[in-house]
């Protein structure tokens, strides 16, 4: 045990000596183990030394060649999620080739990830690890293996055939940020990659000048209806019955659990009708739109290879989150049971008051009892940002948070559930389909395929819902977010719950977005609707709405909210936030 410690503590000692060379800075930290660290601790088998090398390797050369105030916008979340990757490459491999002993790092680093896609069977969901393994292909050509091989099957003809012509604009690029993230905005614009819709490119220039008509058209009818007095008072209607039917649907389909009692929360639906005086939110239709739970998503074989890698992943973060909920677990049990009454006949005997036996012999013994403090029945719900700018470690440590805290609060007889929200397809889907075959009416208002995820309901035991927490880490279910809808959806089966106290978390990394409808609607429309959702519940609603930002600032959006900068800091943060609320009034 003794020898495995020292050499574990050996290889960090290396470790972070190379990473001081390599970045030419000593004073970059190395962390190892535990919710905040850059690293896992270092692994038993010598086989996956290389790799763990490579990930300190790579942390270092982003030290060393990326300036993090440089950010260029690829226009989409999707975009913006590959052009990091490009990104993290581009500095990976400018180490590789300052320092060749780290290529043969980096390489098992890559084939370990690869590793993670061999389940994959979609073409879509293999993109960002085919991309990179083509990209290799290019910058390092020594340095190849079979797994880069199998990944460029299905896309390295439509990679060559779109993007060849960029090969050694890429090349001369490496080393300005700035010129090497222009070229992969260009170069991915002309892979089509964020395209999935079967739309020819004479489509696309029509529904760009429908666009512009449009935004045109927009302007000319709010001057109109400014104009009009009675135009708000229909708009407020119509919005009314938008908002009605939206809710109600989800009134009639959620699912609460067998024999939940199911507590009608009309006051809700009136003050969010309420707020809609001034904006209109409206759906083109409803008919792709799904709920389903995590078993619905993929196989029980699935569930249980995508629970296993959670588990591997977790490694001595779980130890790092779980003394924290182990803290929050103490705070509430003391909540529970921490006062006492006094001069009782019977019960514990009240050793500070014995004195008085001795001062008055004939006074008669004295007793206390625990007394239970009034704790308030309580349900969590904890609604995850499950778009894709969320992939990799944010998503990750948002799989571990809700896993542990889930069953943390199940020790406290604290009901939890955990939700996740994103669309069925990039660009629209069926909906937008439909749309153009209906001739492409303006302000078609929503045009996507919504898809809220329930990966544990609040009346389902830990242990049964845990295999669920795993198909976070699914690369193929993180598409787009709408935020605003999937808000009313977790409220509403929060707000339906018997308890008396509600807590609704959210997790997200940003602003709420959809391409395909933001392309038809006003830019603000998703944002104008997310604003309004949670103004209702933040005035008029019994749910305690609390919001956590990853990487982004939320407090635009919610009063009740923290913003952190790395996605370690999301365990912390969640019991911080608990704890708050747990406090007795």
């Amino acid at each position: 045990m003794g020898s495995k410690s020292n050499l574990a503590e050996s290889i960090k000692e290396a470790v972070s000596s190379a990473s001081r060379a390599i970045s030419e800075n000593p004073e970059i930290e190395i962390n190892y183990g535990g919710m905040g660290s850059s690293l896992p601790n270092p692994p038993n088998s010598r086989v996956e030394l290389a790799s763990f090398r490579g990930k300190a390797d790579s942390l270092a050369c982003i030290d060393r060649f990326r300036d993090k105030s440089i950010f260029v916008d690829a226009g989409t979340q999707r975009l913006n999620a590959l052009m990091h990757e490009m990104e993290n490459i581009r500095v990976e491999v400018l180490g590789s080739k300052k320092y060749p002993g780290i290529a043969s790092n980096i390489n098992a680093k890559f084939e370990e990830k690869c590793s993670l896609y061999e389940s994959f069977e979609e073409k879509d969901d293999i993109l960002e690890i085919s991309l990179e393994a083509w990209l290799r292909k290019i910058f390092l050509p020594n340095i190849s293996s079979k797994k880069t091989n199998e990944f460029l099957k299905q896309w390295e003809k439509e990679f060559e055939d779109k993007g060849s012509s960029f090969k050694n604009e890429l090349i001369n690029s490496l080393e300005n940020q700035i010129e090497f993230a222009e070229i992969s905005r260009t170069l991915l614009k002309a892979l089509e990659i964020d395209e999935t819709d079967p739309v020819s490119e004479e489509d696309q220039q029509e529904e760009e000048s429908d666009n512009e008509d449009q935004a045109t058209d927009n302007d000319s009818s709010e001057e109109d209806s400014s104009e009009a007095g009675e135009s708000p008072d229909q708009d407020s209607q119509e919005g009314s019955e938008e908002t009605e039917e939206e809710i109600g649907d989800v009134d009639e389909d959620a699912i609460v659990d067998e024999n939940q009692e199911v507590i009608a929360n009309q006051s809700w639906l009136e003050s969010l009708v309420g707020q809609t005086a001034n904006f209109t939110y409206k759906v083109y239709t409803r008919a792709y739109d799904e709920e389903v739970t995590a078993e619905d998503l993929c196989s029980p074989e699935e569930l249980q290879r995508l629970r296993k890698h959670l588990d591997q992943l977790m490694g001595s973060s779980k130890g790092t989150i779980s003394k924290l909920a182990h803290r929050l677990q103490r705070f509430l049990m003391a909540q529970q049971n921490r006062s006492w009454e006094f001069n009782k006949e019977e019960g514990i005997l009240d050793s500070a008051r014995l004195h008085k036996i001795i001062t008055d012999p004939l006074t008669p013994l004295s007793y206390k009892v625990e007394k239970d403090t009034e704790f308030r029945d309580t349900s969590v719900s904890i609604l995850v940002d499950s778009s894709g700018s969320m992939r990799g470690r944010s998503m990750t440590v948002a799989a571990i948070c809700a896993d542990i805290i889930s069953t943390t609060l199940e020790r406290c007889n604290v009901k939890t559930e955990v939700l996740g929200f994103t669309t069925k397809q990039w660009k629209g889907g069926d909906s937008r389909k439909m749309w153009m075959e209906d001739g492409k009416p303006e302000n078609p208002g929503r045009l996507n395929d919504i898809r809220h995820i329930i990966f544990k309901s609040a009346d389902t035991p830990w242990r049964r819902g845990q295999k669920n927490f795993g198909l976070m880490l699914r690369e193929g279910l993180l598409k787009e977010n709408v935020d605003g809808e999937a808000l009313i959806w977790a409220h509403d089966r929060l707000s339906r719950r018997i308890e008396q106290r509600k807590i609704l978390m959210v997790i997200s990394d940003g602003a709420p977005v959809d391409d395909s409808t933001l392309s038809t609607n006003q830019t603000n429309f998703l944002d104008l609707h997310l604003r309004q959702v949670i103004h209702s519940i933040e005035t008029q609603s019994e749910v305690s709405l609390i919001a956590i930002g990853i990487g982004h600032d939320v407090t635009r959006y919610y009063k009740n909210a923290v913003t952190i900068h790395r996605a370690e800091e999301l365990g912390g943060a969640m019991l911080e936030q608990l704890t708050d609320l747990f406090k007795v009034d």
